[in-house]
């Protein structure tokens, strides 16, 4: 996928994050695209739902299996995320068999998806991503978080 469309819609997952954060949640947006088409969107929405699990990953993941009745994403499917996913969610999206993860900024605890990947690779799991990106529109992504907590502290 070129630039302009893996700024497109990182910038779609961003305007996600924007909306959650007008609901108070940590502002992370997901996006899951085939073939240049949304199948599936999903934010960050623990406060609103009360679920240790509602991630924007495995929000957007659920949204999906609901509409789609299957758990396993398309073979050319590709899912934006503007945050690093966190263990949950890299377990989420290894067992949805998603191909490609691209996401904005990495955690800065390092807790998810660098810290499995060598995990991943080695074949531990019964799933490999073909492809890992980070760092898309990453300043921007890590902007609306540092935003976020910093009027939290406040």
């Amino acid at each position: 996928m070129d630039k302009e469309l893996l700024n497109r819609w990182m910038g779609r997952a961003l305007e996600l994050a924007q909306k959650a954060r007008e609901q108070d949640e940590i502002p992370i947006g997901c996006v899951i695209v085939v073939e240049n088409r949304i199948i599936s969107e999903g934010i960050n929405l623990r406060e609103t739902t009360h679920k240790t699990t509602a991630h924007a990953e495995v929000v957007a993941l659920e949204s999906y299996n609901l509409a789609h009745q299957t758990w396993r994403l398309p073979e050319e499917s590709w899912v934006f995320v503007t945050a690093e996913p966190c263990l949950m969610c890299t377990g989420a999206l290894l067992w949805a068999r998603a191909p490609r993860i691209v996401y904005g900024c990495s955690d800065p605890r390092q807790a998810g998806l660098k810290r499995v990947s060598p995990w991943i690779e080695q074949g531990v799991f019964d799933h490999r991503f073909k492809e890992i990106q980070g760092g898309v529109l990453e300043a921007e992504c890590a902007q609306i978080l540092k935003d976020y907590f910093k009027t939290k502290r406040s």
